[in-house]
C-alpha cells in the first residue's frame, strides 16, 4: 500500500481513471494538496518525507531483534539506523530489503518494507542496476533513484518470483555433463568371472580381495553376482578428488547392468564395451531416466523399510567420529578450493579475479555471507573459522 499511496501513477493508456486525475501527482501528494492546510504539521512533514523518499534495496548490516536495525543503501552507500520492531524479528545480517525508510530529524522509520527478504547471493542484479545508474555520472541522490523506481520494483518482482516459484535446477555431474540417468543392460554367453576379469581394470581403488568380499558364487563356486564401481583418476572440477565415479556395474547371471550419470557416459560405457567384450556381451537396452522423473517416483512411493534402512544406515556412519573428520575435511579442502573456481555468480570470473573490482569485491562478500548464513542450519554447522580463513585470503576481514 504504501508503493501505491507514495509512488503509483496512473497510466493514461493502460488505467482507467478519470482524465482529472492524470495530473502527474501520487494519491498521496494529491491528499496533501487538498487536506494538508488542516492537517498536523508534523504530519504533512512526514507525508511529504513519504512522497520524496524513494524504494530502494538495502544490506542488513547488524539487527537488534523487535527494535531495530542498522541498513546501508546499496546505491547511495548510506547507512541508516532503524527504529523498527516487526521486520527486526525476522531479519538477519546480511539480507537485503527493498524498502522505503523515512527521515524525521534524527529518526529513520522503516514506512514500508517487501514481504520477501532476499539472501545475500542475489545481490549480482541490483549491483547490475547500481552499474547502470552510475554510468550517468550524476550523483546519486534520492530524486535521482525515483527515476529508476519502476526498474527497482520490477527487479525485486522478478527474484521475489524465482525465490517463492524456484525452477528444477539444470542439475550436472561432477564432469560438467547434464543428469541423466541411463541405465545399459547387456547380455553374455561367457562366464560371468571371465566379465568380471575383463572389466577389473575400470576400479581403480579397490583391490581384488576387497571387491570379491561382496561376491555371491553358485555351489559350484562360479560367480553368480558381483557390484563395482569404473572409475577414473582425479575430477576437474574437484582438484582434490583422486578419483571421479563413473558408474555403478552389476554383473548377475548372465546379465550386465551398467548405471550412469548422462548421456556422455553411457556412450564412454559403449565404447568400452564394444572394446573390451566384443562378440562376448551383446548390447539389449537401455533405460533412461530424468532427475525430475525420479524424484516423482520416490515422492509418489513415499517412504519404504527399504529406505528407511538405508536411511538409519546412513545416519549412523555419518556419526563415527572418522567419517565426520573426513568429511569435514573434504569440505574445508573444497572452500580452500573456491576462490580459484569460476562462478555463474560472478559471471564466469573466479572470487580472486572479482575482488580486483569494487563491484565484484562487493558481490564476493555477499557470496561468503550466504555460505555464513546457510551454514548454520546445516548438519553439522558450517566452521566459522573457514569463512574467516576466505575473508583473510580474499582480503575482505
Amino acid at each position: 500500500m504504501p508503493w501505491f499511496f507514495y509512488d503509483w501513477l496512473p497510466d493514461p493508456l493502460n488505467t482507467t481513471v478519470k482524465h482529472e486525475a492524470l495530473d502527474g501527482r501520487t494519491l498521496a501528494r494529491a491528499y496533501l494538496d487538498k487536506k494538508g492546510r488542516h492537517l498536523d504539521p508534523l504530519r504533512v512533514h512526514y507525508l511529504e518525507q513519504c512522497c520524496t523518499a524513494p524504494f530502494s534495496f538495502y544490506d542488513v548490516i547488524s539487527v537488534r531483534p523487535g527494535n531495530g536495525f542498522v541498513l546501508r543503501d546499496i546505491f547511495t552507500g548510506e547507512e541508516i539506523n532503524i527504529t523498527e520492531h516487526t521486520g527486526s524479528r525476522q531479519a538477519q545480517t546480511g539480507d537485503i530489503m527493498f524498502a522505503k525508510v523515512v527521515k524525521i530529524d534524527q529518526v529513520a522509520m522503516l514506512e514500508a518494507c517487501s514481504p520477501v527478504i532476499f539472501p545475500p547471493m542475489e545481490k549480482g542484479a541490483i549491483l547490475d542496476l547500481r552499474k547502470r545508474i552510475r554510468s550517468r555520472k550524476l550523483p546519486v541522490t534520492p530524486e535521482l533513484l525515483k527515476d529508476y523506481d519502476l526498474e527497482m520494483l520490477d527487479l525485486y518482482l522478478d527474484i521475489s518470483n524465482r525465490l517463492l516459484n524456484p525452477s528444477m535446477p539444470q542439475l550436472q555431474n561432477t564432469d560438467g555433463d547434464p543428469m541423466l540417468f541411463h541405465k545399459l543392460i547387456y547380455d553374455f554367453e561367457c562366464p560371468a568371472r571371465e566379465v568380471l576379469d575383463t572389466l577389473r581394470r575400470l576400479n581403480l581403488t579397490e583391490d581384488d580381495e576387497s571387491m570379491l568380499s561382496g561376491a555371491e558364487f553358485d555351489s559350484s563356486g562360479e560367480l553368480r553376482k558381483i557390484e563395482f564401481t569404473w572409475e577414473k583418476p582425479g575430477n576437474k572440477m574437484h582438484k582434490n578428488w583422486n578419483n571421479t565415479i563413473l558408474g555403478r556395474l552389476r554383473i548377475e547371471g548372465s546379465t550386465l547392468t551398467a548405471e550412469v550419470n548422462s548421456e556422455k557416459r553411457a556412450q564412454q560405457f559403449k565404447a568400452i564395451m564394444a572394446e573390451l567384450l566384443p562378440g562376448k556381451a551383446r548390447y539389449k537396452t537401455t533405460v533412461i531416466e530424468s532427475p525430475q522423473a525420479m524424484l516423482a517416483q520416490a515422492e509418489k512411493e513415499g517412504e519404504t523399510a527399504r529406505t528407511r534402512q538405508l536411511q538409519e544406515e546412513h545416519d549412523e556412519l555419518n556419526q563415527h567420529p572418522e567419517v565426520q573428520a573426513h568429511m569435514a575435511e573434504m569440505l574445508r579442502q573444497h572452500y580452500r578450493d573456491w576462490p580459484s573456481q569460476k562462478l555463474p555468480a560472478l559471471k564466469g570470473k573466479t572470487p580472486l579475479q572479482a575482488i580486483k573490482t569494487r563491484d565484484g569485491k562487493e558481490m564476493v562478500a555477499a557470496l561468503l555471507m550466504d555460505f555464513e548464513q546457510r551454514g548454520k542450519h546445516t548438519t553439522p554447522p558450517l566452521d566459522p573459522a573457514i569463512i574467516a580463513e576466505l575473508r583473510e585470503r580474499l582480503g575482505l576481514s
